[in-house]
């Protein structure tokens, strides 16, 4: 009895035991799994408020980047007169302050930046970039109790050597041997008075000694800590119960030359032939493209800002109907959408309604200022870049003055200027200019008095020119003014006035760039080396618009509007209709082109890419060659007349053909300042600590 009772309570304690046992590997298990539990919910918050960190630091990077962007197109500097504006330094690392960043001297709320001082720069009027603001926490509805421990913009080597110790260095945390870890909450700014290193394209102009395309870079950083119960790492600088995300993008503005385009447009733009048309190089609308042919082909890159439609635009409602087809593009080179290039990099402050008239529209670049309000366009406007301007005044008398670099104008007379005008400013055959023509321009509807430029004369007085620059700038003021012109049977009461360039098959050595407010009429062959069947592109060579011996020069007609007439151009027949006017010869223009457009409007179609230079004869037996560059900027103020393809203006030629122009335009630029640049959010990276 007593060994069955003992073995008894040997069982019952084994079972206690073996109880316990369980009971413990339970609890074990069970606290396994709500450590596990807790570690999987540390980690899922720790990823879920990483999440949220990076997203509000990338709303303020969005921030930082409209903000850098909106100073930047608004302020532009200049070596001085004759530049056209262009900064070959751009801006210092400290001209972009923030509310938490002022590298020049550390105080808190600095507005001004320290400038780039001579000789980088010498900007008139100086400009003083606002201090861009932290967004308001009202942005982030989802998590208020954000901290911004970093919020900057500066300026960086195009290498972004963040670790290293080129223009931008990071201070060293840890054992960077292990860990290779930088942390950036102390930059080494670049030097106020250095500007940033730029990173330089393919091709160089040799008459600036830059490389086209280039950029200069500058780094954007953020870090943005948000809490999380029970998790933070005071020593790696992050407080505690948070998490902290540290985001970095690359904003870069770039640099371009129009003359990089085939065709370049700051509006919008329409490609809508009715026969075949190719474009052989780059194109790039700031605006929209509308292109709703097969007859369309492009053989090299398309861009476009807005948006791109396979079709027609909304205010072409007449023109353009029915079915559309699907245009030509290089294989695997759809349209893309691209930053616009803004001329100069500046986004023009427009305003009609300012009693400026300085400032109303990019048209202004090719205007006379008006001397009675302020110019901010001064270093860009191309009547400040001439070397020569010849302004013809209300009263028919011409003004010729000189400008040298220094910005001296000097007013020609004597000799000087009988040069360029005799006979009280009405010339004669042995001057530059002559005044008292007059021709019918069928698509204006109207009369134009029209002043011959003979180019040979520039280019056989060209030697004795002091401070000649290559750029001429020619204006009629008498523009809106009521004058008669004499035509077979009529005398027609006109407010136009335009300029005849005649005689300008061979150019100044150094290239010849004209520009007027006014329209231009180009006659016969221009920088061709010869006329008719001596330039051999007439006879279908593709690679050789000129004459045997001539080198063409860079060149370029920058006008309110432009348009070709041939060698055998009469004024008197241009009172008749399209079969008085027929192109007399073959004809090659080598020169980039930067004229207005009349847009689509009203049921009228601006004439699209394809009828960008105008025509007023019958060319359907004669062939046009065109080599260059086609830039639309602006609107027409003076040549308003609406397109119209019935065949009574123009009839387009047996043959156009239309060559970019890489072999002139990959090397040099035509004399004059016109750059563009885009504003680019590059790569964007994460550090989270």
């Amino acid at each position: 009895m007593n060994m069955n009772l003992s073995s008894r309570k040997t069982e019952h304690g084994n079972g206690l035991v073996v109880t316990v046992s369980v009971v413990a590997t339970i609890l074990a298990i069970l606290g396994a799994a709500v450590s596990y539990t807790g570690h999987v919910s540390r980690v899922a918050q720790r990823s879920r408020r990483t999440a949220l960190a990076m997203e509000i630091a990338d709303g303020h990077l969005e921030y930082l980047f409209t903000n850098w962007r909106n100073i930047y197109r608004k302020t532009w500097i200049t070596y001085g007169i004759q530049t056209g504006g262009t900064d070959y330094s751009v801006v210092g690392t400290n001209w972009f302050y923030t509310s938490l960043y002022n590298p020049s001297n550390g105080c808190s709320g600095c507005a001004l930046p320290t400038p780039i001082p001579s000789p980088y720069a010498s900007p008139t009027p100086f400009p003083t970039p606002p201090q861009i603001p932290t967004p308001s926490k009202s942005y982030f509805p989802t998590e208020p109790n954000y901290i911004v421990k970093q919020y900057r913009i500066q300026a960086v080597d195009p290498m972004v050597d963040l670790c290293g110790d080129n223009a931008v260095q990071e201070k060293v945390v840890g054992n960077t041997a292990s860990k290779n870890t930088c942390d950036t909450t102390a930059y080494v700014p670049i030097p106020a008075g250095s500007p940033p290193p730029g990173a330089y394209g393919p091709n160089c102009w040799t008459n600036t000694t830059l490389c086209f395309p280039y950029s200069y870079y500058y780094l954007a950083a953020v870090d943005v800590e948000v809490p999380a119960i029970g998790i933070g790492n005071t020593a790696a600088g992050v407080d505690s119960g948070y998490v902290m995300a540290k985001v970095r993008r690359i904003f870069e503005k770039k640099f371009d030359l129009p003359w990089s385009y085939a065709m370049f447009y700051n509006d919008d733009l329409e490609f809508q032939p009715s026969s075949s048309f190719t474009v052989n190089g780059p194109v790039q609308t700031n605006g929209s493209l509308y292109v709703g042919t097969s007859n369309f082909t492009a053989q090299d890159r398309v861009g476009y800002g807005g948006d791109y439609v396979n079709g027609y635009s909304p205010n072409d409602t007449s023109s353009h109907s029915g079915g559309v087809s699907t245009p030509n593009f290089v294989q695997g080179m759809p349209p893309m959408q691209m930053s616009p290039y803004l001329p100069f990099g500046w986004n023009v402050a427009l305003s009609a309604s300012d009693n400026n008239p300085n400032n109303d529209n990019y048209h202004d670049i090719i205007e006379r200022p008006n001397t009675s309000y302020t110019d901010p366009l001064s270093n860009i406007r191309y009547y400040d870049q001439a070397g020569y301007r010849l302004v013809i005044n209300a009263d028919s008398s011409v003004t010729v003055t000189r400008i040298d670099s220094n910005g001296t104008v000097t007013t020609l007379s004597g000799n000087a200027y009988n040069t360029w005008c005799a006979n009280n400013g009405q010339g004669s055959s042995t001057t530059i200019i002559k005044q008292g023509y007059g021709l019918y321009d069928s698509r204006e509807g109207n009369a134009v008095k029209v002043t011959n430029i003979d180019v040979s004369k520039i280019v056989s007085n060209v030697s004795g020119m002091t401070g000649w620059t290559g750029l001429l700038y020619v204006a009629d003021a008498g523009a809106g003014t009521a004058t008669n012109v004499t035509l077979p049977g009529q005398v027609y009461s006109t407010t136009r006035r335009a300029f005849r360039l005649i005689n300008g098959s061979s150019l100044p050595s150094g290239g010849l760039t004209v520009v007027s407010e006014n329209p231009i009429y180009v006659q016969g062959d221009y920088n061709t080396g010869g006329t008719g069947s001596s330039v051999n592109s007439n006879n279908g060579t593709y690679t050789s618009p000129t004459a045997s011996g001539y080198t063409r020069v860079p060149a370029a007609l920058v006008g309110d509007a432009v348009n070709i007439l041939s060698a055998g151009w009469s004024d008197n027949n241009s009172v008749q209709g399209i079969g008085s006017r027929v192109a007399s010869a073959n004809t090659t223009v080598n020169a980039a082109m930067v004229s207005g457009i009349v847009p689509s409007s009203g049921g009228n179609y601006s004439g699209g890419g394809e009828n960008f230079i105008r025509f007023l004869e019958d060319w359907s037996s004669k062939t046009f060659t065109y080599y260059g560059s086609m830039v639309e900027l602006y609107t027409s103020q003076q040549a308003t007349g609406p397109w119209t393809g019935n065949g009574t203006v123009f009839k387009s030629p047996l043959a156009a053909r239309w060559y970019y122009d890489s072999a002139t335009f990959g090397s040099a630029s035509p004399p004059g300042s016109l750059q563009l640049a885009a504003y680019l959010q590059q790569q964007r990276w994460y550090q989270v600590y």
